[in-house]
C-alpha cells in the first residue's frame, strides 16, 4: 500500500514526481477526476477518495490537496495521511518559487492572500490520522525530506 500525501501549493510534488518518479510510482490523485465529476463540486472530494482507495494498492505515493473538505473527509473516514505545509515564515519564498515557475498570476494572487490562513488552519489540525511535517527552513521540501527519502530509498530495495 502506498502512503498518501496532502501538500500544500509549492511544497515539491511536480519536482519530486520528475526527480524519484523512475524509483517510485507516483499519483497525482486529481488526475483520476473526469471532466463531469470536476463539475460536481458537492461530490467531488468524496468521489475522489473512492477512487484514490481503489487504486491506492498500485502506487508508491498519492499526492491529495490540502483542501478543507478533503483533509475532513480523510478524518471521517480514518485514512492516515503525511501532511506537508510550511511555516509563514516561508510566505516570500513560496511566492518568489511560483512567479519563477510562471505559475498563473490569479493563482499567486489567491497563495498571497490566503497563505497565513491556510497555514493557521493546517496547524490547527488535530487528527490520529494526519501526520503533519512542517517545513520551516528556507529550503526545505518534501523532495528534501529524510523521512521521504528513506521510504523511496526502501522502495528501490523490494
Amino acid at each position: 500500500m502506498g502512503i498518501i500525501i496532502s501538500s500544500f501549493p509549492g511544497c515539491g510534488k511536480e519536482y519530486l514526481t520528475n526527480t524519484h518518479g523512475s524509483k517510485a510510482k507516483v499519483l497525482i490523485a486529481r488526475t483520476l477526476m473526469g471532466e463531469e465529476e470536476e463539475q460536481d463540486y458537492d461530490h467531488y472530494f468524496y468521489v475522489l477518495v473512492d477512487k484514490m482507495m481503489n487504486v491506492v494498492n498500485d502506487y508508491d505515493i498519492i499526492f491529495i490537496p490540502v483542501a478543507e473538505e478533503l483533509l475532513n473527509i480523510m478524518d471521517e473516514r480514518k485514512i492516515d495521511y503525511d501532511l506537508f505545509y510550511p511555516s509563514k515564515d516561508r510566505r516570500k519564498e513560496f511566492l518568489e518559487n511560483m512567479v519563477r515557475k510562471r505559475a498563473p498570476r490569479d493563482k499567486i494572487m489567491v497563495l498571497d492572500r490566503e497563505f497565513d490562513k491556510i497555514v493557521d488552519r493546517l496547524d490547527g489540525i488535530e487528527s490520529e490520522n494526519c501526520y503533519k511535517h512542517k517545513l520551516e527552513n528556507a529550503g526545505q521540501f518534501i523532495g528534501n525530506q529524510p523521512i521521504i527519502m528513506s521510504y523511496i530509498d526502501s522502495l528501490k530495495n523490494d
